[in-house]
C-alpha cells in the first residue's frame, strides 16, 4: 500500500478551513490577504495568512483546493513529504516575493500549488514520476495562463481551449517524450514572469527547490521512466 499523503491532507485541511469560513465572514479574507502597504509597515505575517484564503471568489476557492489535492497527492507520491513541503513554501515564497513587489493586494493557495507543479517537472525530468504527473502538472500549469486574460467572455473562451488542449495533453500522454512535460511546465512559469504574472515565479520557484534536492530523490523504478 502506498503511503497517505499526509502533508497533502495537512495542507488541505488547513488551507479549507480559512477559505470556507470566509464566506461566511467576509472579513476575513481582507484581514488575511497579501497587501504590500501593510506588509511594509510591519504586519509580515500576511505573506503566510495569505494562502490560508482566496481572492478569487467561490470558483477561485474551488479551483485552488481542488488543484491543491490533485496535485498533492500525485506530487507527495513523486517527491515524498519532506521534499513536497519544501517545493511547496519554495513556490509561495517566490510568488509571495513577486506578488509584493509588483503591490498586487490579494489572497490564495495557487503559488504553493504552483510550487509543486514545478517540483513535479523537475522530478519527471529525473524518471522519478511518470507520464501521468507529468501531464497533470503541465495541464495546471496551462490552465494558469488563462489568468492574464481579461474579461469574462475572453477568459471563458481562453479558459475552454487550454482546458481542451490540456485534456488532449493528458490523454495522449503515452505519446509523447517524457521531456515534453516538464519542459511545458517551465515554459509556462517563464512566459507567465515576463508577463509579470507571480504564478511564473512560483513554478520556477518549485522547480529551483526541486532541483537543489535533486541528488536525494534517488532512481524511479523502471515503469515510470
Amino acid at each position: 500500500m502506498k503511503k497517505f499523503p499526509a502533508a497533502t491532507a495537512a495542507a488541505f485541511a488547513v488551507t479549507a478551513v480559512p477559505s470556507l469560513l470566509q464566506f461566511a465572514l467576509p472579513s476575513l479574507e481582507t484581514a488575511l490577504r497579501r497587501d504590500p502597504a501593510r506588509i511594509a509597515d510591519g504586519e509580515w505575517w500576511r505573506l503566510g495568512t495569505s494562502l490560508l484564503v482566496q481572492g478569487g471568489g467561490p470558483v477561485g476557492a474551488a479551483f485552488n483546493l481542488v488543484s491543491l489535492l490533485v496535485l498533492g497527492v500525485i506530487a507527495e507520491r513523486a517527491l515524498g513529504p519532506v521534499r513536497w513541503i519544501a517545493c511547496y513554501l519554495a513556490g509561495a515564497a517566490a510568488g509571495q516575493a513577486a506578488g509584493t513587489w509588483l503591490g498586487l493586494v490579494d489572497a490564495g493557495n495557487s503559488i504553493g500549488v504552483c510550487g509543486l507543479a514545478g517540483g513535479l517537472a523537475v522530478a519527471v525530468a529525473l524518471g522519478r514520476a511518470d507520464r501521468f504527473a507529468g501531464s497533470v502538472a503541465a495541464f495546471y500549469a496551462l490552465l494558469l495562463v488563462g489568468g492574464i486574460f481579461t474579461g469574462s467572455v475572453t477568459v471563458i473562451v481562453a479558459t475552454a481551449v487550454i482546458g481542451a488542449a490540456g485534456a488532449q495533453l493528458i490523454a495522449h500522454r503515452n505519446r509523447l517524450p517524457l521531456p515534453v512535460f516538464p519542459a511545458i511546465v517551465v515554459a509556462t512559469g517563464l512566459v507567465l514572469a515576463v508577463l509579470a504574472d507571480l504564478h511564473g515565479p512560483a513554478l520556477l520557484g518549485g522547480a529551483a527547490m526541486a532541483g537543489v534536492v535533486a541528488g536525494a530523490l534517488g532512481a524511479a523504478p523502471r515503469s515510470a521512466r
